[in-house]
């Protein structure tokens, strides 16, 4: 079961009456931990030590810290949420952006709940930028040329989220000319990532082959929720995860 549904929301389901869901929630730890991961590796040097070993080097860098740093999430779904809640384990300040903001403006986790409008703020003041999207015609390329200009050049950008949710081009230039400090990268546009692309010989780059959503019970979690569907539909009652099919998600 899947969170994202892009691949089969064509036109025909968008207008047919069939109800739609997806596998919501089952996959929040294994992607937050996944995310958290990247963060400690970037900030710890792990990319340039891989390197070292390969060449029997001995270097000493000075490593960054995640206490008291600040982390964007953009997207405060279950994922972006389950982010936020590790980034407070570690003692970050933690800034969210999502599509409708509490009137409290903040959550248990998240010290400020930003709309979208506010994004290049929140990219500003953020020393790691996570992207916990969906895939939709409004987050398509939403971290480009633009967004990645607005980022401290020390941040880091990471992705488990869609890979089209971020424009590569715009990232590799973004990377090649120090505009940020690095990627961590588990989504691309083009799956498998093509041998040709760029990113591989980054030395600032960390690259998983988009297996951040997986983990020991992702299936268990994942048949338990169809089951429970199931069970729901033949009573006739409410769904759960039941995706809005204009939206995307």
């Amino acid at each position: 079961m899947l969170a994202g549904v892009e691949s089969i929301l064509d036109a025909d389901i968008v207008r047919s009456p069939v109800i739609l869901t997806n596998g919501r929630g089952i996959h929040d730890t294994p992607c937050a931990e996944a995310a958290l991961m990247m963060m400690l590796m970037l900030a710890k040097n792990a990319p340039r030590y891989f390197l070292d070993k390969q060449e029997k080097k001995w270097q000493k860098l000075p490593g960054k810290l995640l206490q008291s740093k600040t982390a964007g999430i953009v997207g405060l779904g279950s994922i972006g949420n389950e982010i936020a809640r590790l980034c407070k384990s570690f003692r970050m300040r933690v800034i969210g952006i999502r599509r409708n903001v509490p009137d409290t403006k903040r959550t248990r986790y998240v010290d400020a709940v930003l709309p979208v409008r506010q994004l290049h703020q929140m990219l500003a003041e953020s020393d790691f930028v996570i992207m916990a999207l969906p895939y939709t015609p409004e987050t398509d390329k939403l971290m480009g040329e633009k967004e990645l200009s607005k980022m401290k050049p020390t941040a880091f950008l990471v992705n488990i989220g869609r890979g089209r949710t971020v424009d590569e081009a715009a990232l590799i230039w973004a990377l090649e000319n120090n505009q940020i400090a690095g990627a961590g990268m588990d989504t691309f546009a083009t799956e498998p990532l093509p041998p040709d692309s760029k990113l591989w010989k980054l030395p600032n780059v960390i690259i998983s082959p988009h297996v951040a959503g997986g983990g020991e019970d992702t299936g268990a979690r994942g048949t338990e929720q169809f089951c429970e569907n199931l069970k729901r539909y033949l009573d006739k009652k409410r769904l759960i995860n039941v995706v809005d099919k204009k939206r995307g998600y």
